[in-house]
Parts: structure tokens; sequence; C-alpha cells
């Protein structure tokens, strides 16, 4: 997965399809402040989460509840990309030595 959080905005970007695909059909707002972003094809593509340096972990596994993905990559995904702001970082299984 790819993140990218802008420190000015206080917003992520989290890719949870390789390659990073348009989301076509927007954000399900639903789900503020954690928007799943789907596309034409309504599958999911990509999260966005809102006020991502001050919102609790917590809400952010719950808001991701029921979806098929890796929760545990997004987290980490999620803490990386906080660690480095204004920079992509990608969090995926572990490479072959």
């Amino acid at each position: 997965m790819k993140a990218l959080y802008d420190s000015e905005a206080h917003a992520m970007y989290i890719d949870v399809v390789d390659p990073p695909c348009w989301a076509g059909g927007g954000a399900d707002d639903d789900s503020y402040p954690v928007l799943h972003h789907y596309d034409e094809d309504d599958r999911l593509v990509g999260v966005e989460i809102l006020s991502a340096d001050t919102l609790p972990e917590a809400q952010i596994v719950s808001a991701l509840a029921g979806l098929e993905l890796d929760v545990a990559t997004v987290v980490a995904s999620w803490r990386a990309a906080l660690a480095a702001p204004d920079r992509e970082v990608v969090v995926g299984p572990a490479l072959p030595v």
C-alpha cells in the first residue's frame, strides 16, 4: 500500500490497490473522517483519512471494519506516513531474501 500524508492539510490518502487507481466514484461520506474511495466498478481503491495526525487509531480501525482490507497494513501505512510527512511511503509484504 502507498500512503501520502499532507502535513498542511492534515490529511492522508492510502492507495489500497496496486497499481494505484483513480477513484472515479468519489468518497463514501458516510464513513467521515475516514473516507472510502471507490472506482466506477464500486471496488475500494483508496482510503482518505482527514485529521490524520490527531485521529485516534481505534477510530481508524473501526472505520475500516467490514471492508476486505488488511487493516494491520493500513494502520502501518498510516503510522509510516505520519512519520515521514509530505513523502510517499510504501508498506507491503516482506521482500524475499
